[in-house]
């Protein structure tokens, strides 16, 4: 053959080839070179290089929280062999992820349809059925307790690994903060660890786009966890994640008000891992807070197949101030009812750690689960559908467009005979309304839900300033000054160590009550009302008795003075300041100054004078002022 003249540029996929074209009396061109065979992404699929993790201390969540404190709620089925996440991020590189709902392999590369636990972030998309290509700059915010300095690394390693955008600080994407909103972090919490990486990784496993907000509470104490979601809040978070739970009780009915509560926020929280022998937790028990139970998921034959995970806390709440309307029409339908309470769980998602998701920490791969799982899931996927106004609009939905979720009607988490515990069609306790099918069911409904802090009531308190204390408190519609008769309202003390219940009350035909207390000490008071269908609910001003009145006697013994002081509750004044006086003439002069001992007595050893009065003068502290009868010694 000639020499060329010209060149052609033939194009075949990831192939590039110069061809040469002989000049002919009519042109002929030669025949091309053969097309190469498709190259396998997944063979191209490497992975990233593991970050460099400082060493931290690991312990699983506790079983049990302590009194006055929450515990994380993950659960992990094992470390996965390196080869089995590997497997998950090839399927991922080609587009299928062995899901029903990926795009079709070719022939070359066959596609798995069957599929039991390790999800990836594809897995995920579709079994909640993510639409290809939706994004959101929204802020998830996440609380946890303590910190782990490997976050940001293991998070940017798996988004790396299942080639998801990079989220990272310097870009603003992610940002991790103290309880306070500050950027000195508490130390790192063993039981913690897993959870945090979990929740991180879920949220960018559903939402990749979204902005994550990592508060670390200092400590697992209620008050702690409700500041930081407070901080999350303040600092622009519209949907807050909490994989954590405490007991049910009656003292939560304030933390929901004061922490739970902010308008145009959407929180999401774990109902447990304890099963329905556990009871409902806090702050999923909380009346506008979506409680979010469990499902165990199977990709079989190319279908997804869930089931009610037997972990999850379901059942009534026993906090009846917590109650609210959604407790109607949760009771529509199931058939089931709550008397004292809401009832859990709202929704569901994956949390069965047998058939988890992957994520990354420590430098391996584990299977995880729990509803510290399902949480992050509902909260990301609300996000993606935009609401942070109106959550439990999720109920109305179910009723307009029953597809928009998958009712899920096997399994159970329990031995009760009631949907409070056993799955089936309509609203069930283990599953709630079931699991998103796609984002519609999730959007706001007609109008925004009204938070409770938008109280159309208004209530004063004050106490009588004598011993016992009597608080005189009164509720009114806060529009019109009209009295709200017949509330059930909770009083509640704080010593210094948070607000307990003492006690319940209603108000009268006035909307007023008056409730007698007898604090040993500084005490503060709050009155709280939880609302009902017709009030709002609100928390009354704070009133704090701080001092008290001391019953003193001084009498004479043997080398000196004896001074007994008693509490007005009976026991010993200690600590009391007192000073001795002794009359000259027409004025008093300080001849000592002392103070009570842990019996609430003091001596005073002086050379007493015939015929002179004496007197003690006291207070200070806690202590009211005053002064004893005068004692004349006469001989």
């Amino acid at each position: 053959m000639g020499p060329c003249r010209r060149l052609v540029l033939t194009v075949v996929p990831l192939l590039l080839t110069l061809t040469c074209v002989a000049p002919g009396a009519h042109g002929d061109v030669s025949p091309p070179a053969p097309a190469p065979a498709p190259i396998n992404p997944a063979a191209q699929w490497t992975p990233p290089p593991e970050p460099e993790l400082e060493p931290v201390p690991v312990s699983a969540c506790p079983s049990r929280p302590v009194p006055g404190a929450a515990t994380c709620l993950s659960r992990v089925d094992g470390e996965v062999a390196d080869a089995s996440a590997a497997s998950a991020a090839r399927a991922d590189a080609i587009g299928s992820a062995g899901t029903a709902e990926a795009p079709l392999p070719t022939q070359a590369f066959p596609q798995a349809v069957t599929k039991s636990g390790y999800y990836s972030p594809a897995d995920l998309a579709s079994l909640y059925r993510i639409p290809a290509g939706l994004t959101t700059d929204a802020t998830v915010a996440i609380v946890d307790v303590g910190s782990d300095p490997n976050t940001a690394a293991q998070m940017s390693y798996y988004r790396s690994y299942f080639g998801l955008p990079p989220c990272s600080r310097a870009s603003g994407c992610f940002r991790e903060v103290a309880q306070d909103g500050s950027s000195t972090l508490p130390p790192t919490d063993s039981g913690w660890v897993t959870e945090i990486a979990l929740d991180v990784q879920a949220v960018s496993a559903i939402c990749p786009t979204c902005h994550i907000l990592l508060v670390d509470a200092r400590s697992a104490r209620s008050t702690d966890l409700g500041g930081a979601v407070q901080t999350a809040v303040r600092l622009g978070a519209s949907y807050v994640s909490m994989s954590f739970g405490a007991p049910d009780g009656t003292q939560n009915a304030t933390l929901n008000v004061k922490y739970y509560n902010a308008a145009g926020v959407t929180y999401v929280a774990a109902a447990g891992d304890s099963g329905y022998a556990g009871g409902t937790m806090f702050p999923s028990s909380a009346g506008n807070v979506v409680a979010a139970g469990g499902t165990s998921a199977q990709l079989v034959s190319g279908h997804w197949q869930q089931s009610a995970w037997a972990g999850t806390n379901s059942g009534c709440s026993s906090v009846g101030l917590l109650g609210s309307i959604t407790g109607l029409v949760q009771s529509l339908l199931s058939g089931s009812s709550c008397p004292d309470g809401r009832a859990v769980t709202d929704l569901s998602a994956l949390a069965d750690a047998d058939t988890g998701i992957l994520f990354y920490v420590g430098g391996g791969w584990y299977s995880g689960g729990g509803t510290s799982l399902a949480a992050p899931i509902l909260t990301a996927l609300y996000a993606l559908a935009g609401n942070h106004t109106d959550p439990l609009a999720i109920y109305q939905n179910a009723t307009a467009v029953p597809t928009a979720f998958v009712d899920i009607t096997s399994g159970r988490s329990g031995t009760c005979s009631t949907a409070l515990c056993v799955a089936g069609s309509g609203w069930d306790g283990p599953t709630g309304i079931g699991t998103p099918a796609g984002l519609a069911g999730l959007r706001p409904g007609g109008a925004s839900a009204t938070p409770l802090t938008r109280a159309t009531t208004a209530s004063a308190l004050s106490h009588s300033g004598t011993y016992p204390t009597t608080l005189v408190y009164r509720l009114a519609d806060a529009t019109t000054g009209a009295p709200v008769s017949g509330a059930l309202v909770q009083v509640e003390a704080d010593t210094g160590r948070g607000l307990v219940a003492i006690g319940t009350a209603r108000t009268g035909k006035d909307g007023s009550l008056r409730y007698a207390v007898s604090p040993h000490g500084p005490t503060s008071y709050e009155v709280l009302y939880g609302g009902d269908l017709s009030h709002a609910a609100s928390i009354s001003p704070s009133v704090r008795v701080a001092t008290f009145a001391p019953a003193v006697r001084l009498t004479r013994a043997r080398g000196g003075m004896r001074i007994v002081a008693r509490a007005p509750w009976g026991a010993a004044a200690s600590g009391l300041p007192v000073s001795l006086q002794r009359r000259a003439g027409a004025r008093w002069h300080t001849v000592r100054h002392v103070r009570t001992g842990t019996a609430g007595t003091a001596r005073v050893r002086i050379r007493t004078s015939r015929r002179t009065a004496y007197r003690a003068i006291y207070g200070g502290g806690i202590w009211t002022s005053g002064r004893t009868a005068v004692l004349r010694v006469r001989r």
